[in-house]
């Protein structure tokens, strides 16, 4: 008997931190809160919100682009390929600390090979690339947030000097 009872809590404490986190979601309209947690317990809700009106996706936060920097069109410019971020969360580019890097520019890559990693709640995303090509340029830092559709790096087309 008292099975049910504790599972009726742990449904009533997992509706109390979801009404919670909704209305926070409600409180956080507008703002540039993207990414938060509610806990209660061994109960906890983690909530991305999708990008606020307004804000192009795959844009550099101001914070994270270096002074000066305009990477906007940079692929479009000389004919460069992106690769984006699959999702938002941390950038790695190397499989571990220490670790030699995935790809530098200069390197040639393969459609298919991963390039980087993108860390979401805890879980290692490998980032592969979409296309064969030379790295061009790797537009993010170590540990830099990246959101969704982000562009990472370029390529060069393969072939091409």
């Amino acid at each position: 008997m008292t099975e049910p009872k504790r599972t009726s809590a742990n449904q009533e404490l997992i509706r109390a931190v979801w009404e919670e986190a909704r209305d926070l979601i409600k409180r956080l309209e507008g703002s540039t809160v993207q990414r938060f947690s509610v806990e209660a317990g061994d109960t906890k809700i983690e909530i991305e919100r999708g990008m606020p009106a307004g804000v192009v996706a795959g844009a550099i936060p101001a914070a994270a682009a270096a002074p000066g920097e305009d990477t906007a069109g940079a692929a479009e410019a000389d004919n460069r390929h992106a690769i984006k971020a699959p999702l938002v969360g941390t950038f790695y580019g190397a499989p571990s600390p220490g670790a030699d890097p995935f790809v530098k520019p200069g390197d040639s890559v393969e459609a298919g090979q991963t390039v980087a990693i993108v860390e979401a709640m805890k879980l290692m995303n490998h980032v592969q690339a979409d296309a064969a090509g030379v790295v061009a340029e790797i537009v993010v830092v170590d540990g830099q947030w990246v959101e969704f559709e982000q562009d990472l790096m370029y390529l060069e087309p393969a072939g091409e000097d």
